[in-house]
């Protein structure tokens, strides 16, 4: 289970770069009442075939390693946000959070609404344009 941290500032972010530490600070200074909750690092997609069977706990759950990871995933109500935070944001973001979609709602079959959200610190030429084709948020802090 990924643990549920409240919507705050925090020392550390499980897993998030220093880079992307620094863009999301500044997001959660602009935007204080975004989200109720969050949870960082969210493994999604399948992993490579592992012989269950024999797992008797010694891997120290590896198979995470393997497999897609979205920076944070945002709820308020039943509605999710699957964040992608990236230093300036190119065209791989948005493939990046839209398969991440695809995968979430896959895996976890969620009960609300599903949204995309890319959160960047520089605009890059095309983004705004090309995320708003795509349904998907683009937010530059």
């Amino acid at each position: 289970m990924i643990e549920v941290f409240k919507f705050e500032k925090r020392n550390k972010y499980p897993h998030m770069s220093p880079a992307d530490t620094i863009i999301w600070n500044r997001f959660l200074e602009q935007y204080p009442q975004a989200y109720d909750s969050v949870q960082y690092d969210f493994h999604i997609g399948d992993a490579p075939p592992f012989n269950t069977l024999m797992d008797d706990d010694t891997d120290k759950n590896q198979d995470k390693l393997y497999r897609f990871r979205i920076d944070a995933v945002g709820r308020v109500g039943s509605s999710v946000d699957i964040i992608e935070i990236k230093p300036n944001a190119r065209l791989t973001a948005l493939g990046e959070v839209e398969n991440y979609k695809m995968l979430y709602e896959r895996d976890e079959e969620p009960l609300g609404k599903v949204n995309m959200v890319i959160i960047t610190d520089k605009e890059m030429t095309n983004m705004d344009y090309l995320c708003k084709q795509k349904g998907i948020t683009l937010l530059v802090v």
